[in-house]
């Protein structure tokens, strides 16, 4: 049934096309290959009171210089980098044995229900999260 749904490639084999792994490196586990995936997209929550929106977005591991909000009208538009962790005393000697946090570039967008006041967004970053409050344009 698995086969159906893959095609004719079993999913070994197009593991092994896609890493450019071979099947000798697969079996013994002599390799060790990561590639930078697509844009990823943060987490967010997005609430609303009688006055404004607030933004929470999920950017753990960042610092605030590295993240940028530009907002026009009802639409928001959240950009960054976020750079691999690793440990700082061991990095030139370490291994991954598995590498699940989303790093690289971003970009997530926003609309908004209703237009907010561009000139009174502000934004605050606490425990990886980053806070944005956007007034609605009344």
């Amino acid at each position: 049934m698995l086969q159906e749904r893959l095609g004719e490639k079993t999913h070994f084999q197009r593991l092994v096309i896609r890493d450019q792994v071979s099947p000798e490196e697969l079996l013994t586990g002599s390799y060790i290959r990561f590639s930078t995936t697509d844009a990823w997209r943060p987490n967010i929550n997005i609430y609303e009171t009688s006055k404004s929106y607030l933004l929470c977005v999920d950017v753990a591991g960042m610092k605030p210089e590295e993240i940028h909000v530009d907002v026009s009208g009802s639409e928001v538009a959240i950009r960054g980098e976020r750079s691999a962790p690793m440990p700082e005393d061991r990095a030139a000697e370490i291994g991954v044995h598995v590498m699940e946090i989303d790093t690289g570039v971003f970009c997530r967008n926003v609309q908004l229900p209703s237009p907010v006041r561009r000139d009174a967004v502000t934004a605050n970053y606490r425990d990886g999260l980053l806070w944005v409050v956007l007034p609605k344009a009344l």
